[in-house]
């Protein structure tokens, strides 16, 4: 994905829930408003300020039946990264306030990751859990409070021109382990990338191509060209008519674009292993 970074600006005010600790993050900064990236541990509440701003390792805790968050990474122009646990093979849908805005499936570890694009207004939000497997049925779990401030807007000047922030990147689209084939969110994230392009309409577009770290260099190299054909079939199949630069990296570039102390093994090479828009004009 993208590797996303963002400036200082919003009032992110964060309480959590199930008496969790949480860490923010703070990512580098592109002229845009900040993200929140809360790191969560089952762990009493810390009282000090400098606890608040800690970046060390929130090691797993997970039974394989627990449905928690490890990792909420809000972008407020655009986008979100959730991860965590959960009961394996179950489908788990992350709410906002009651209403679902993201959906995975855990592997047999109970990891899930999911990347989306789906922008979030400014207000306050309770993001919780729910999961279905065949073994627990329904189950129930964590909720995390965030309160996200709206940006104040720029004050026009006639004497001194504003700089005009680039637009967020969309999520990367992401694939199954040694495998071609979209995951779940990956395929919603093509979708989103096929409609962005064809509204936007860009003469040329650039997509880079990514493996996890598993395998030779050269097999993961070829496996990163068959992944950007798999993308570049599916814009073509969408009405996507500009051009297509293809440009596979292999494993020599591991997703970064948000703490990855903060996320289970799995979790981290699920969002390794990816096709993402470099630039489009």
């Amino acid at each position: 994905m993208q590797r996303v970074a963002f400036a200082t600006g919003a009032v992110l005010v964060l309480a959590m829930t199930f008496a969790v600790r949480q860490t923010v993050v703070n990512l580098a900064h592109i002229g845009a408003p900040e993200a929140i990236v809360t790191r969560v541990a089952k762990t009493p509440l810390l009282a000090s300020k400098e606890s608040l701003t800690s970046t060390r390792p929130v090691p797993s805790t997970s039974d394989g039946s627990s449905l928690t968050f490890d990792v909420v990474n809000i972008d407020p122009r655009g986008g979100a990264v959730f991860a965590g646990q959960a009961p394996e093979n179950a489908n788990v849908s992350v709410l906002a306030n009651g209403q679902e805005v993201a959906t995975a499936t855990a592997d047999e570890t109970g990891a899930w990751a999911i990347v989306t694009d789906r922008k979030l207004a400014a207000g306050a939000y309770e993001f919780s859990l729910s999961a279905r497997s065949p073994q627990r049925g329904a189950t129930a779990g964590q909720s995390v409070r965030v309160v996200i401030a709206p940006t104040p807007s720029p004050i026009a000047s006639s004497a001194t021109p504003q700089a005009v922030s680039p637009p967020s990147l969309p999520a990367p689209i992401t694939f199954l382990y040694n495998d071609t084939s979209f995951t779940e969110q990956g395929r919603r994230a093509a979708e989103l990338l096929a409609k962005r392009l064809k509204e936007q309409r860009p003469a040329i577009a650039s997509l880079s191509g990514h493996a996890d770290e598993r395998g030779s260099d050269l097999y993961n190299m070829e496996l990163s060209r068959r992944r950007l054909s798999v993308v570049a079939d599916f814009l073509r199949g969408s009405g996507f008519v500009g051009k297509l630069e293809l440009i596979p990296k292999g494993k020599s570039e591991p997703y970064t674009a948000i703490d990855r102390n903060g996320l289970a093994r799995e979790e981290a090479l699920q969002l390794d292993r990816r096709v993402e828009l470099v630039s489009a004009h």
